[in-house]
């Protein structure tokens, strides 16, 4: 477990990935700072706003970044010769801990950014610890969804769009379903953040996220220990 480990935090695409994850999330919430700047339109609640843009990006994001972290290496044969190496847990769990370790770093900087950002427009919002982590522990939920749901789909081309589908989904739910939709993962994930970044606790949005990743990365490791990898 400990050599995978080590083998998988090496990769240089690791760290580039959780780079371009960075600076993808930034890049956009940039725009949008720059569209209201250029609109007038920051008006007193445009930090929450833009925070919950932020937040929803980088979930998207990370989720994606996290199922490209499974289906790259294994469209390209890398995962096989990795189970050869290390066997299927310690391989599949190595990548899965390094996936979402690289996420931290990527939403702790996005958190930073935000936060700069907001002490560059004559301090309309400033770096806070509890924005820092709503934008880490985003990521990090990102990127466990995405990984998990990567190693199911394990095409590449699939998982982009059925990736970013699964996090809209609430928003796609016809009104009679409405009342489902405060259960599903990225509802939980953002209630969590959104409170967080103020300073509330959200246990019960918390659990019910964590509920969620836990189930779809046990099916996930479980299949994975199951399937064929050819």
């Amino acid at each position: 477990m400990v050599s995978a480990f080590l083998s998988d935090v090496r990769r240089p695409w690791l760290w580039l990935g959780s780079a371009l994850c960075a600076l993808l999330v930034a890049g956009l919430v940039g725009v949008l700072i720059c569209m209201a700047r250029l609109e007038s339109q920051t008006s007193p609640g445009f930090d929450l706003v833009l925070r919950q843009a932020g937040m929803s990006l980088m979930l998207t994001v990370a989720a994606v970044m996290g199922s490209f972290s499974f289906t790259s290496d294994y469209r390209a044969g890398c995962f096989t010769r990795r189970v050869l190496l290390f066997q299927r847990a310690p391989a599949f769990t190595a990548r899965l801990v390094s996936t979402v370790l690289a996420a931290l770093l990527a939403g702790a900087t996005v958190g930073v950014l935000f936060g700069v950002s907001g002490e560059l427009m004559d301090s309309a919002w400033g770096i806070t610890p509890h924005a820092v982590l709503a934008f880490t522990g985003t990521a990090a939920m990102g990127s466990l969804w995405g990984f998990a749901l990567g190693s199911l789909i394990r095409s590449q081309m699939v998982s982009l769009f059925a990736v970013p589908l699964s996090l809209v989904l609430p928003d796609l739910l016809s009104a009679p379903s409405r009342n489902v939709e405060q259960f599903l993962f990225p509802v939980l994930a953002a209630d969590w953040a959104d409170h967080v970044a103020i300073h509330i606790p959200a246990t019960g949005s918390f659990l019910g996220a964590m509920i969620w990743l836990v189930v779809v990365t046990a099916v996930a490791f479980g299949m994975f220990l199951k399937r064929d990898l050819a």
